[in-house]
């Protein structure tokens, strides 16, 4: 931390001079740059230069709304730490020179304040404070920022600049994380937002306890974000370390981040954040009395249908949440190893309601299919839509998901990284979800892939999509040894709206245009969001108990009856009947034919017998 505090303190002061005038990374002339002069960014290549703690508060917080707390608390020198040799100084002395250069009373500065009207406390790092280090004072604003959230039921936003642990205060330093942890976990087990933004630099222990269990984390542009340092970790290896390692493109690309937000625009997502995990609207426009559209008839064959869901023109997930949802804000990445672009999630708005989305992302073109290799899911692409649904578990917000996806990806690599448990894992958080949630199969439901995505309390179906254990083709390939025959084989797999529906697999079938989603996305998105619309209407007020238990009996009930399982045990009776009716009656053909034969053969037997006795 020693390495890291010392190169970014130099780097500062060498360039402070010449970044009043050039940038230092572009050389662009920054002296009568609006954007540089507020938010400290490089208007022609986007560095983001170092910022106080008080500077970030005034970009964050609603002008003249910020109320300091605890600015009395000071660091003590509790193991009355000083250094050795003769640079060394008193960690007094480092504390107070700090104070007089920043004019903080500590490394953090916390209080309360408006973000977009909503109430929130604030917690702001500056690491030009011994490097933003967590020391014990620290360790404790904190902690009482978050009490005092919990007490007033208030969101949290964190900003991290900081090296790490205070080592001048030795291990009372280390023990701030569980602090600091234990409180957060209150924070999660009470339902309020927890947000952190990742600034330049946020590594160390700061970043391995608090900073890393934020509802969202949000970096900003080129910060410097890790646990280990850079100089430990090309140690560590033995070999030069890439060019983008411990950036914060490198995060968000690996899942460890939600997104890389610039600094001009942080402050609306953070304000868009706090209100679609604070709001409780309810759904009350007219289309959620409206009766559903009744779909066409079902003259198109299954193979035509097969057809219409795999279209390349057809809208993919993307497309419906950009008609449907507003001010979507996506999310991104497991946290455990990548981010799955084949899997979409976030927030958003239906019709004024906050919502959970997530849905499969087959793309669009040659480059976006491969890019998300047609909507088949890595394990870490289950793991993100898991992300997802804590989140709306945590804040009860209903969850929308889109299903499209020929099946989840089966290569080798995804077998490595836990596709079964993912695949599970997935099912059962859906199972046990306390918010209404509502899936809608938009395009091609393949098999587990689909499933993962489709334990819900109301299952809509486009027209034209279809859900299938598996594809025609491979059905084809196992019954006939020839995918040639992938059209018959989809008759028999029953893989249509209108056969689910009969089965009593969906709930409602959502009428597409004519020809097919793809002619008219716009119209089929409004179609698809009334469906939405008063699926979630029908759900909302509903207790998670409710929800549970109904959700629990519609799949324990799936396959064992159901009116057309009704209607097929009628055919077979009927059929039994009719076979054993006719029956009966060749039976009874038989017996008369028999007995017709039998007294034809007596009377033969007779006059022969007659004829011989007359001779």
């Amino acid at each position: 931390m020693a390495d890291l505090l010392s190169f970014i303190i130099e780097h500062e002061e060498e360039n402070g001079k010449e970044s009043e005038e050039l940038c230092v990374s572009c050389q662009y002339a920054l002296s009568s740059s609006d954007v540089y002069l507020r938010y400290r960014v490089c208007p022609q290549c986007g560095f983001h230069y170092s910022l106080g703690a008080r500077e970030r508060i005034a970009l964050i917080a609603d002008k003249g709304t910020f109320q300091e707390m605890d600015s009395h608390l000071v660091s003590t020198d509790p193991i009355s730490f000083s250094g050795s040799g003769e640079a060394a100084s008193p960690y007094r002395k480092d504390v107070s020179q700090a104070q007089k250069r920043t004019g903080l009373s500590e490394a953090m500065v916390t209080g309360t304040c408006r973000i977009g009207g909503a109430r929130a406390v604030v917690c702001v790092l500056d690491f030009g404070f011994l490097g933003g280090s967590m020391g014990c004072v620290v360790g404790e604003k904190m902690a009482r920022a978050f009490e005092r959230a919990l007490q007033q039921r208030l969101p949290v936003v964190a900003v991290v600049a900081s090296g790490g642990a205070r080592m001048q205060e030795g291990v009372l330093s280390l023990m701030q994380m569980a602090k600091t942890v234990a409180v957060a976990n209150r924070m999660q087990k009470r339902g309020l937002p927890f947000l952190v933004v990742l600034s330049n630099p946020s590594t160390g222990q700061v970043y391995a306890s608090f900073a890393n269990l934020g509802d969202v984390l949000i970096a900003e542009p080129g910060a410097l974000i890790g646990f280990a340092p850079l100089r430990v970790m090309q140690e560590a290896t033995g070999r030069p370390l890439p060019s983008d390692a411990h950036t914060a493109e490198a995060h968000l690309e690996r899942g460890m981040v939600d997104m890389v937000v610039e600094r001009p625009r942080l402050q609306e997502v953070v304000s868009t954040l706090l209100d679609l995990l604070g709001t409780r609207a309810s759904l009350t426009v007219k289309d959620a009395r409206a009766q559903a559209s009744p779909a066409r008839s079902e003259e198109d064959s299954a193979w035509a249908r097969v057809q219409l869901a795999r279209h390349k023109q057809r809208p993919t997930s993307e497309d419906y949440i950009q008609y449907i949802f507003t001010k979507f804000i996506e999310l991104h990445g497991d946290r455990l190893y990548g981010d799955d672009p084949a899997i979409v999630c976030g927030l958003g708005y239906l019709q004024g309601k906050p919502v959970v989305v997530v849905g499969h992302e087959r793309g669009h073109g040659p480059d976006g299919v491969s890019e998300h290799r047609g909507g088949r899911p890595y394990p870490e692409g289950f793991r993100k839509a898991q992300r997802a649904f804590r989140l709306a578990a945590k804040f009860r917000l209903p969850v929308i998901s889109l299903v499209d996806t020929p099946g989840a990806y089966q290569g080798l690599e995804a077998e490595e990284r836990g596709m079964g448990g993912a695949i599970a894992t997935t099912m059962a958080l859906m199972t046990d979800l306390p918010a209404p949630v509502v899936a809608a199969i938009i395009g091609e439901g393949g098999s587990e892939g689909a499933l993962a995505l489709s334990v819900a309390d109301r299952i809509l179906m486009l027209e034209n999509a279809i859900l299938a254990p598996v594809s025609p083709e491979g059905a084809a390939g196992l019954l006939y040894r020839d995918t040639g025959k992938a059209d018959v084989a989809a008759s028999y797999l029953r893989l249509t709206a209108q056969d689910c529906k009969k089965l009593g697999i969906v709930d409602a079938i959502v009428r597409e245009p004519a020809g097919g989603a793809h002619q008219q996305p716009d119209e089929a998105a409004k179609a698809l969001q009334r469906a939405l619309v008063r699926a979630l209407a029908d759900l909302q007020g509903r207790s998670a108990l409710v929800l549970r238990s109904a959700r629990y009996r519609k799949f324990r009930n799936m396959g064992e009856y159901s009116s057309y399982f009704q209607e097929a045990v009628n055919r077979e009776m009927q059929a039994l009947r009719s076979f054993l009716a006719h029956r009966l009656v060749t039976l009874r053909a038989q017996i008369r034919e028999s007995r017709q034969a039998a007294q034809t053969a007596r009377a033969s037997r007779a006059k022969a017998r007659a004829k011989q006795a007359a001779s």
